[in-house]
């Protein structure tokens, strides 16, 4: 998006407020399809959490068709520095960054540089001889585990609906769950191709295609994405993605210049409020010397900028003009493209990078407490903007989120 497309975008912008919304205010959001007393339920509930030390401060945007009709900010992105929140805060998106980095795998699928249903071995010669560890009981109760030969190769469309037999090694304690943290897979000093060596060297958590299991395979797409493309992930997505859509504040390290924009981030205290908190994990985001493009979790945005990238998904592939993919594929991505059996044992949908409800809402959230829903149907955005981890029962994107639908007319 070119500045002066973007300058004319925010023109459109109509800001709810604490206090009743005036008379042209409700005329404009009327027309869009909202209450707008409803809608200005939103900060009150968010204020409330701040006073109760459950939330430091936040941002949501509401999005309908071309224009936005909600964009707020409360509380602050900096308590102990009292910096209040803005509309140009940087936050750390985490697993945000996963359907940002399956759009660019699609760019390579329709430009014919990668196929779905290849195996991952056509382009990363290390992981062609992947084992599964099988684990069984003897009759004394003793565990055993045995690699087994994988019953068919992992696919770039495995990677891109998490079913390649991945895992992530912090959410569980299995054998090879512990392998991770032992090979340090996700430690921050090593580039992508230093992760897929290591993964290498570990066998798969199950069958590929057999289970839906969250992982780093986001991550391994990335590295898919370097080898196919002949750029590094960090420039991919800038030229192919920031660039074209104008996403001028999305880097996986954010520049000293606007250091001063990042959010703080807060974790939760054994008895009740937050303190302030940085993940070992996160310090990537600060570093200069950073080389670990982590497409599962390692960009940084603000709210306007995945808004943007939103907006170019809800208009099937196309922002003004600057088309990123083909109609077909945008379809194709927020389509279920999970088997029956898998379905119904994890009870939701899953398409290309994004999870879908019975709806055919799609989106995902980072660990941070961000999150983002796409509504084809009622040509609906809503994006989400909050720095707490880990955020554990705190689910206040989903408290909006209810919020916003209960406003629709």
């Amino acid at each position: 998006m070119k500045p002066s497309r973007l300058m004319c975008f925010w023109l459109l912008i109509v800001v709810a407020t604490v206090s009743s919304a005036d008379e042209s205010e409700v005329r404009d959001l009327a027309a869009a399809g909202f209450d707008a007393d409803k809608l200005a339920m939103i900060v009150p509930a968010m204020e409330r959490h701040i006073q109760q030390g459950k939330l430091v401060g936040g941002l949501g945007l509401v999005v309908r068709g071309d224009a936005v009709v909600y964009a707020k900010t409360w509380g602050q992105r900096d308590r102990e520095n009292q910096l209040p929140m803005t509309d140009d805060t940087i936050f750390r998106i985490y697993s945000m960054s996963k359907p940002v980095t399956s759009v660019a795998a699609m760019i390579l699928v329709e430009e014919d540089k990668l196929a779905l249903d290849a195996p991952i071995s056509k382009y990363l010669l290390e992981l062609a001889e992947m084992t599964v560890l099988a684990e069984t009981k003897s009759d004394d109760g003793e565990t055993r585990h045995e690699e087994i030969p994988v019953e068919r190769p992992i696919t770039v469309r495995d990677l891109l609906r998490h079913t390649s037999g991945f895992t992530y090694g912090f959410f569980g304690n299995s054998e090879v769950d512990k392998r991770y943290r032992r090979a340090g897979v996700l430690v921050t000093d090593q580039t992508l191709e230093d992760t897929v060596k290591k993964l290498s060297q570990i066998p798969l958590k199950h069958q590929p295609g057999s289970r839906w299991h969250y992982s780093v395979s986001t991550d391994v797409l990335g590295r898919v994405i370097e080898v196919a493309s002949g750029q590094s992930l960090d420039q991919f997505l800038q030229k192919r993605i920031f660039e074209p859509l104008g996403m001028k504040d999305t880097f996986f390290t954010v520049p000293q210049d606007k250091l001063p924009r990042l959010a703080q981030m807060y974790a939760p205290k054994a008895r009740g409020g937050l303190r302030p908190a940085l993940a070992i994990r996160s310090r990537r985001f600060v570093d200069s010397s950073n080389r670990f493009y982590s497409g599962g979790g390692g960009l940084c945005s603000t709210a306007s900028d995945y808004m943007t990238f939103c907006r170019m998904l809800l208009n099937e592939g196309d922002l003004d003009g600057t088309r990123i993919l083909q109609p077909e594929t945008v379809r194709l991505m927020r389509a279920n493209q999970l088997t029956g059996g898998i379905q119904r044992s994890l009870g939701f949908q899953f398409g290309l990078g994004f999870r879908i409800d019975r709806n055919g809402v799609y989106g995902w959230g980072g660990a941070a407490g961000t999150r983002f829903w796409i509504d084809p149907k009622n040509k609906l955005i809503t994006i989400y903007m909050v720095q707490i981890n880990p955020t554990g029962s705190l689910n206040f994107g989903e408290e909006m989120k209810k919020l916003v639908y209960a406003s629709l007319r």
